[in-house]
């Protein structure tokens, strides 16, 4: 696998531009490079009962660089993204 500080500064700017689009109000992130899927996990402080969750999600490396300048990507993984982080604390 050749990855590219750049495709990796992509991807973590895509990754919090959506969170971010999300209102979450508390939250960690790790992004790890595999070879097409990518795993992301976020940790978010949890609405329901005060404490905090992790949720993994295996992110397509190509949707995810593409998302950055594609709308339609990234409205993809903000509705995704909305359901599995739905237990997450919003601002």
């Amino acid at each position: 696998m050749s990855l590219s500080i750049v495709e990796l500064a992509t991807a973590r700017d895509a990754v919090m531009m959506i969170l971010d689009e999300l209102r979450i109000d508390a939250f960690l992130y790790s992004l790890e490079p595999k070879d097409d899927a990518w795993e992301l996990i976020v940790e978010c402080a949890c609405q329901v009962n005060g404490g905090w969750e992790r949720i993994e999600l295996q992110v397509p490396k190509a949707m995810l660089l593409g998302s950055f300048d594609d709308n339609v990507a990234r409205q993809r993984f903000l509705e995704f993204w909305k359901d599995k982080l739905a237990d997450c604390k919003l601002r």
